[in-house]
């Protein structure tokens, strides 16, 4: 199959080479389909530390802006697998434990396959790597579907012409099922990673406090209020949070 791996990264080519591109090899997926995707004044970095054993190419900064130019760097309908540059390793639920997954081309094989059977373009895994929450099975319905590890038919119409800095993984996930009335999450598989505790990556180019989120949040759902709700929380330590919550049906 015809796919290929694309990594936007930030400011982490050492957090990089340890993670992602260390599982990967450690599945002994082919370099030559693994793109990374850089600012330019890092590029030199980049190449230097991976000794041009991976595509690097220079596009833009910014996560919107970014995955805009890796859509429109491929062709349409080319398949791709986005991923994180922390991932530590990709789980599996196996009956209420999770294992790290065995053999990661077969899953990349395997969801590709899916995306055809079911006549979809994109999907995604469960969002926290937590079992208790997890299902054996995979969703067609509204789901939220992290940008941590993606796959999807490159769709320019979509990947194109994000709004949102904050919530892009929601306005993603919602364009995609609206697009296709259906989008696929795989519920018994998710990645381990630090998501934005780590220095670097594209997410630290945004604000992410509370106060910038609930505007983003606020905005996101007085325009897709039929597909959402809020959840405005504190945490049982006192952290204010809030995010958006799909609605399973619309």
């Amino acid at each position: 199959m015809n796919y290929k791996i694309v990594i936007p990264s930030l400011s982490r080519v050492d957090i990089l080479k340890k993670r992602t591109l260390a599982m990967l090899e450690k599945h002994n997926i082919n370099k030559s389909i693994v793109y990374i995707f850089v600012v330019w004044e890092e590029a030199n970095a980049y190449t230097k530390e991976l000794h041009n054993a991976y595509n690097i190419i220079v596009g833009e900064k910014g996560i919107a802006e970014q995955r805009s130019f890796i859509s429109n760097y491929f062709p349409e309908d080319q398949p791709l697998i986005s991923l994180d540059d922390d991932i530590k390793d990709i789980y599996e639920l196996q009956g209420k434990v999770l294992k790290p997954l065995k053999d990661l081309s077969k899953l990349f094989k395997n969801t590709f396959n899916l995306l055809e059977f079911e006549g979809c373009r994109c999907a995604g895994i469960y969002p926290v790597k937590n079992p208790f929450y997890m299902k054996h099975h995979y969703s067609i319905n509204l789901s939220f579907c992290i940008g941590q590890v993606r796959f999807f038919l490159n769709t320019r119409e979509i990947e194109t012409l994000r709004e949102y800095k904050l919530l892009e993984d929601f306005e993603t996930s919602l364009y995609y099922c609206v697009y296709n009335g259906k989008i696929i999450r795989l519920n018994n598989i998710c990645a381990d990673a630090d998501y934005n505790k780590l220095t670097g990556g594209l997410g630290s180019i945004s604000n992410r406090n509370y106060k910038e989120k609930k505007k983003e949040v606020l905005k996101f759902y007085n325009q897709y209020q039929d597909f959402c709700w809020v959840n405005d929380r504190v945490t049982s330590s006192g952290e204010k949070k809030i995010d958006i919550r799909f609605k399973k049906t619309f």
